[in-house]
């Protein structure tokens, strides 16, 4: 089997052959519990459309060669030969620090990126990531700013996604099927001289803040921890401010956000009251947006006043 083929096998099929099933599935996203680790919120993601697959807690992805090195501790090489034969020795899911093995010993392979950034330009030579943006109601203008147009590849297959650059260099990548990052994970911080901070946990929350704000900017720096599992990363960079505004989603992992901080002896201000309603910010941002086209469209209302 080469690499070309064992690209055409639906991860989804892979998985389940490992006796691992979604917890939910929402159109061409499955979402699983992580094979890797002991979760109670699923966060290992499998797009059936683009046969791509992307871990939230660890930040890593890619597509079924890449799960396959994972899932069985081997190269590329062993890992077609057993692809190819079937011949499988699957553990049950339980055994999530070991991993599934196949039935010899291998070397496993050194680690390499999942994703492989070829190129960067700026917003708007693209009109797919545009309509991306658009579709979550962020300002464009203010998406230039502090977003790239960032082309990748993943395997021997062609990608391109909105980035967002971390303080290591890495992106976050978004687009209308895929939610992933390239290495290195890390979080982003963004200085402009003031004494307080809004930390955010993903960049498109960060932009949907600026785009609400826009007419009255806000005036902070900003951290945006592009996974909450990084966190632990912000705390000696919040330490250095004054005030501490968070802005959380309204999850189980918001909530496990905000008592890390309340550990850590950060003095933060819990501003997720604005969009109590709401799981975020970018989810506001969207439903206001739909109000205020939905009042639009239906026009001024006339009087129903009698007649003089």
């Amino acid at each position: 089997m080469t690499c070309e083929q064992a690209r055409e096998i639906p991860i989804v099929e892979l998985l389940n052959h490992c006796h691992i099933h979604p917890q939910y599935v929402r159109g061409q996203d499955h979402w699983y519990l992580s094979p890797f680790r002991d979760e109670k919120t699923p966060s290992f993601k499998v797009n059936a459309k683009l046969n791509l697959y992307y871990d939230h807690g660890n930040g890593q992805g890619g597509d079924v060669i890449d799960l396959g090195r994972q899932l069985f501790r081997c190269d590329t090489r062993a890992l077609l030969e057993k692809l190819d034969s079937g011949l499988f020795s699957f553990q049950p899911q339980h055994f999530k620090e070991t991993g599934l093995h196949i039935r010899r010993d291998v070397t496993q392979a050194p680690d390499q990126p999942a994703i492989q950034i070829t190129g960067t330009k700026d917003l708007s030579n693209n009109p797919a990531i545009t309509r991306y943006l658009e579709s979550r109601h962020i300002d464009i203008e203010i998406a230039k700013l502090y977003c790239r147009e960032v082309y990748y590849q993943v395997g021997d297959k062609n990608y391109f996604a909105a980035g967002f650059e971390n303080r290591s260099g890495g992106y976050e990548l978004r687009n209308e099927y895929f939610k992933g990052s390239s290495s290195p994970k890390d979080i982003t911080h963004i200085e402009h001289g003031h004494k307080s901070v809004c930390v955010l946990e993903g960049f498109t929350d960060f932009l949907s803040l600026l785009t609400i704000r826009k007419p009255e900017p806000v005036r902070s720096d900003f951290v945006v921890l592009n996974s909450v599992n990084l966190a632990e990363r912000s705390l000696d960079v919040l330490r250095n401010y004054r005030t501490v505004f968070v802005y959380p989603d309204h999850d189980a992992a918001g909530n496990r956000l905000l008592e890390k901080f309340e550990h850590a002896g950060i003095n933060f201000v819990d501003a997720s009251g604005i969009y109590q309603n709401c799981k975020d910010l970018n989810q506001m941002l969207v439903a206001s947006k739909q109000r205020e086209e939905q009042i639009k469209q239906q026009g001024p209302k006339r009087s129903r006043g009698l007649r003089m």
